[in-house]
């Protein structure tokens, strides 16, 4: 199998067991330009079909308002089924905690700081 990486601004994506995996560069902060191109970059990779997300944000810089708002827009649940965040400290795990009760996802989403439970819990969620 041949895998098919895009590297944006701000991540790197690819698609491998059937999970999206995104890992957060250590850029400058994330802004809504950096989610639309990395979107679109799920979207390619995803080729239509609705998917489980790893996410690493432990390189992560930080992420803008409008950025964060965008991910978790009522149509993201359209190419979303599940999202796992990887996080390596408690303040990540404020922030992220405080993002989904703030924000609700309208997917699936867990903290995870292993990645093999994290992959564990998405091969859970394939729809």
């Amino acid at each position: 199998m041949e895998l098919r990486e895009i590297v944006t601004r701000t991540e790197r994506i690819w698609l491998e067991d059937g999970i999206v995996r995104c890992v957060v560069l250590p850029t400058a902060t994330h802004t809504l330009t950096d989610a639309h191109e990395n979107s679109r970059a799920v979207d390619v990779l995803a080729a239509g079909r609705k998917l489980p997300m790893l996410l690493d944000t432990r390189d992560s810089r930080g992420i803008d308002r409008d950025a964060r708002l965008y991910y978790v827009r009522p149509e993201a649940a359209n190419r979303l089924s599940a999202l796992a965040m990887l996080i390596d400290s408690q303040i990540g795990r404020i922030f992220g905690n405080f993002y989904t009760n703030v924000h609700r996802p309208p997917f699936p989403l867990r903290l995870f700081d292993r990645e093999s439970d994290a992959v564990a819990w998405l091969k859970e969620q394939v729809v």
